[in-house]
């Protein structure tokens, strides 16, 4: 029997994205290739631990965001743009942060 992996719990596996989303491994690695997800860091623990995927914490969140966006209906792009305009309202750069106060 193999020993469950200790894990930084900063960081997430692609399993607790693929679990958290609702979606596979395959879909997974096509948003970290169309810029939706950050790209992992890949991790080695040595065997009989093998190697494996490093997120961000807060990917299984925007992960989570992505899945239930395409589920309704917004395609890749829109889906993109909507998290780019978020990150940058989350760093004080958005098109609100940059309104003229009255």
């Amino acid at each position: 029997m193999t020993q469950p992996r200790r894990l930084d719990p900063a960081f997430a596996t692609t399993e607790d994205i693929v679990r958290a989303a609702g979606v596979t491994r395959r879909t997974v690695a096509a948003w970290v290739a169309q810029g939706l997800l950050p790209a992992p860091t890949k991790v080695s623990q040595g065997s009989p631990g093998g190697v494996f995927n490093r997120f961000p914490v807060w990917a299984v969140e925007r992960a989570r965001y992505i899945a239930h966006q395409r589920a309704a209906g917004f395609t890749t792009a829109e889906v993109l743009a909507a998290l780019t305009e978020l990150n940058a309202l989350q760093r004080g750069e958005g098109s609100a942060a940059n309104a003229p106060r009255r």
